[in-house]
């Protein structure tokens, strides 16, 4: 199983065009498993958090397997992770109501980063620097491992005010960015279900956990809080904030992110 999903991996970036990867979600033999931290822990005093992003789509079959496994990483309240559904799958039969022209933009960004020649879903990227297969347990949970064995290179507390017109303001008090980081800020619902009428994966309920709603990108330096948009219908409480620092990258390494935290909208 090993040898077929590093072969995957080694040929998925260079596709042209859109494809769809179908790998399986087992984890590879003999990984390890992410240290244990339940979902009701705070987040280790030291800061150390890592982002995970899967790039996804309800109308893509090869992707329900993928949203399994972030689930499950995001388990540990140490892993931040981001489910932004791309809207290249929605013409070919679902139109995903998550999906989005600026998810899209942002794989296309990593693409250009890691020197790939095209798109495809689902598809995985830990701490900005490694993108892979996004049925790959075993090389997400390894990359996790060795993100949580550093200590953050830049700090961020950001705190998040929402108003009562749907807007959201987050400061993300920045320490230590270096000259040319952004800082992102993802708003985002903590879980999602949806009832697929179409499409590959007509017929079937999707769930989702962490789908990014409402993105931003912002200079680290800039002052002033970042803004985004609650949508309409949800809920304070069925959101939250997270917010990190990303270098821009480039020469195939992908971009660096430097320090994550989670800020939440309060009821």
């Amino acid at each position: 199983m090993r040898r077929r999903i590093q072969l995957v991996r080694a040929t998925s970036l260079g596709l042209i065009g859109i494809a769809c990867i179908l790998v399986s979600g087992c984890r590879s033999p003999g990984s390890s498993a992410i240290p244990e931290a339940r979902a009701d822990e705070p987040v280790r005093g030291d800061g150390r958090a890592v982002v995970v992003e899967l790039f996804t789509s309800e109308g893509c079959s090869s992707c329900p397997p993928a949203d399994a496994v972030l689930a499950d990483l995001a388990t540990d309240r140490r892993v931040l992770a981001l489910s932004f559904h791309v809207d290249y799958w929605d013409e070919l039969g679902w139109p995903d109501p998550f999906s989005s022209p600026d998810n899209t933009a942002r794989q296309r960004a990593y693409a250009s980063a890691f020197r790939a020649r095209g798109l495809y879903t689902p598809q995985l990227v830990v701490g900005g620097i490694d993108g892979f297969a996004g049925t790959d347990r075993g090389q997400a949970q390894a990359d996790i491992e060795s993100a949580l064995a550093k200590p953050p290179q830049v700090k961020l507390s950001p705190q998040a005010h929402a108003s009562d017109d749907g807007w959201v303001a987050v400061e993300p008090h920045v320490v230590g960015a270096p000259a040319g980081a952004v800082v992102n800020v993802a708003l985002v619902q903590r879980t999602a279900t949806s009832q697929v009428r179409a499409g590959e994966n007509g017929g079937r309920t999707l769930r989702h956990v962490d789908v990014v709603r409402a993105f931003t990108t912002s200079p680290a330096g800039a002052s002033g809080p970042v803004r985004v948009k609650l949508p309409a219908g949800l809920r304070r409480q069925d959101a939250e904030i997270i917010a990190f620092v990303q270098a821009p990258g480039g020469g195939g390494t992908g971009m660096p992110i430097l320090g994550a935290a989670r800020a939440d909208l309060g009821s």
